[in-house]
């Protein structure tokens, strides 16, 4: 999925993750981050990723993320 990127991204994507499909260890658990804003850019992308979660029998958990506010 590195070659989706938002536009003027300058990370290369031969050798970088892309920042909307990213891998990540959870409480110890090995697992796949991706952003819905995939969708936006390649709705094909996402439903790729969806499917081969399904078809490889992977939980699939939707969560959101807050930002944390600073106290400064």
């Amino acid at each position: 999925m590195a070659q989706f990127r938002p536009e003027n991204d300058p990370g290369d994507p031969r050798f970088t993750y892309s920042p909307f499909v990213k891998p990540v260890i959870i409480a110890g658990t090995k697992c796949v981050v991706v952003d819905e804003r995939l969708r936006d850019i390649e709705p094909k992308a996402m439903d790729f990723v969806k499917n081969f979660a399904k078809d490889n029998n992977l939980p699939i958990v939707e969560a959101c993320e807050i930002p944390i506010k600073s106290n400064n």
